[in-house]
């Protein structure tokens, strides 16, 4: 009798000893009888599974009765079974999903093997699972830094290749410019050639706008940063949309931010706003539909990953702009911000309006969200980090430019067009213009003779 006694004790202290490590191990364990269905699961097991510790689950049938696994898991999870089972694997490994009380999913990682008779028949099917949800959402958030950081760099080598074409462009260009606009001032209204030279001139802006999308998606046009009213950039936005938005789309804005200021350029967060904006209208052009923009001020908490970028804690400015339209198919969704990709047709689109929204929130340190239904319509989020508080600007009257007296000033570039071109318009205010093409030559020519 006593040694019944030690036996049973010995047994219970054992299944002690085995329940603490497991529950140590933070890892739920199952044992399936396969002859008579029976499954034991620990209290572990039944919470990881979405149950509480104390529900009746007397059978494997009942367990897949009341747990809810992913409808994308559920053929790799039976197969994985089946498999183990059949003797096609050593033993039994799986990942998959379930859903929790909360509605949540939840990674599971179970790992098991089974028993087998004489003649190689499994009856007896152990294993244990853990949660892995922790390590998959880290390597979820690795895979999207990493693929945020082959964007950045791609996004940086094409915009060095692209900035430096425009660069020289820009220089022809200018000559180009500044010529028709004397040729311009020079030629009698209501005449052939002034026809002539308005038309060139009309294309050298669609040009010259085009470089200057090219310059800012490069990061090499960027101005001095000053402390810029976000709200008012947006507000004159909105106005000039309204002056030539289509019939049938309707704007709703909601504009909060007060006089919160982001450190930037003025005409670069234009751009921002422009061409998200302008983007939803096309959107919607068949349809009709509501635009949608809001701008407010928010407190980020904690650091967070977006779509686009990462943000660190504290204030920072969201503008919204959301259409009704035609939504973003998944294929587009991951080029839509790659330089030069453009859906549009020949001519109707130079595929820099997002690649350029991308660079200059980057650039100010911000981060962009999408989110897309196709049929359903489209949200881009912007964040950008506060940096005090900035008053809106007053107009300025335009000035006329004071005339020269014959004071000599120096011109130096290395394009001789744009030499000829500034002496040109300078001599032509009243000022004695001296031109060099060479920084070396203009320096030992102001050290000869400084008057």
């Amino acid at each position: 009798m006593r040694r019944v006694e030690a036996g049973e004790r010995a047994l219970r202290e054992s299944e002690e000893r085995y329940a603490l490590a497991m529950e140590g191990a933070n890892e739920g364990h199952w044992d399936w009888d396969l002859v008579t269905d029976r499954l034991f699961m620990s209290p572990k097991m039944k919470v990881l599974a979405g149950l509480s510790s104390d529900t009746a689950i007397p059978t494997r049938s009942a367990w897949r009765a009341h747990v809810v696994i992913h409808p994308d898991d559920v053929p790799r999870f039976e197969a994985a079974v089946t498999d183990h089972l059949e003797g096609r694997t050593p033993q039994y490994e799986c990942e998959y999903r379930v859903r929790q009380p909360d509605g949540a999913w939840h990674w599971l990682l179970a790992r098991g093997r089974c028993l087998r008779d004489a003649t190689g028949k499994p009856y007896r099917f152990v294993g244990s699972t853990i949660d892995v949800s922790a390590q998959k959402q880290a390597e979820l958030d690795k895979e999207r830094l990493e693929a945020q950081l082959r964007q950045s760099q791609k996004m940086e080598a094409m915009g060095t290749l692209a900035g430096g074409i425009a660069h020289d462009f820009n220089n022809i260009l200018g000559a180009i410019v500044g010529y028709g606009e004397l040729a311009q001032q020079r030629s009698a209204p209501n005449t052939p050639l002034r026809r002539y030279l308005d038309n060139v001139m009309h294309a050298a802006g669609r040009a010259k706008a085009l470089v200057e999308r090219i310059l800012g998606f490069s990061r090499s046009g960027l101005a001095e940063r000053v402390p810029v009213n976000v709200q008012s950039i947006v507000e004159e936005t909105l106005e000039l949309l309204r002056a030539s938005m289509p019939a049938g789309i309707r704007l709703e804005s909601r504009l909060e931010a007060g006089n919160a200021a982001v450190t930037g350029d003025p005409t670069h967060l234009h751009q921002v706003a422009m061409n998200l904006s302008t983007n939803a209208l096309q959107a919607m052009e068949r349809g009709g539909g509501v635009l949608g923009v809001t701008l407010e001020r928010l407190e980020v908490r904690e650091p967070g990953s977006h779509s686009r970028g990462t943000l660190s804690p504290g204030p920072h400015v969201r503008l919204i702009v959301s259409d009704t339209g035609t939504g973003i198919r998944p294929a587009v969704l991951e080029r839509m911000f790659d330089p030069f990709f453009t859906t549009k047709g020949v001519g109707s689109g130079t595929g820099l309006g997002l690649s350029l929204v991308h660079g200059i929130v980057t650039d100010l340190g911000g981060a962009i969200d999408v989110t897309t239904k196709p049929g359903e319509g489209t949200r881009f989020e912007v964040w950008l980090p506060v940096a005090g508080e900035a008053a809106k600007p007053t107009v300025v009257a335009d000035r006329e430019l004071p005339r020269g007296s014959h004071q000599r000033v120096m011109i130096v570039d290395d394009e001789p067009a744009l030499v000829e071109l500034c002496e040109e318009i300078l001599a032509d205010v009243g000022y004695e213009p001296v031109g060099f093409r060479s920084s070396t030559q203009a320096l030992q020519r102001f050290r000869a003779d400084p008057a």
